[in-house]
């Protein structure tokens, strides 16, 4: 959470939702930091 919170999202909340949606959708019960790069793309 803390490291996407960190990210420059510059105003654009849907880019932010579409990453955690993928997240949800993509990973285990439990999201690594590893898996927030990968999918933020950042």
């Amino acid at each position: 959470m803390q490291y996407l919170q960190a990210l420059d999202w510059c105003g654009n909340i849907r880019e932010l939702r579409k990453v955690v949606e993928r997240l949800e959708i993509m990973t285990d019960d439990t999201i690594s930091i590893e898996d927030a790069k990968a999918f933020a793309g950042k």
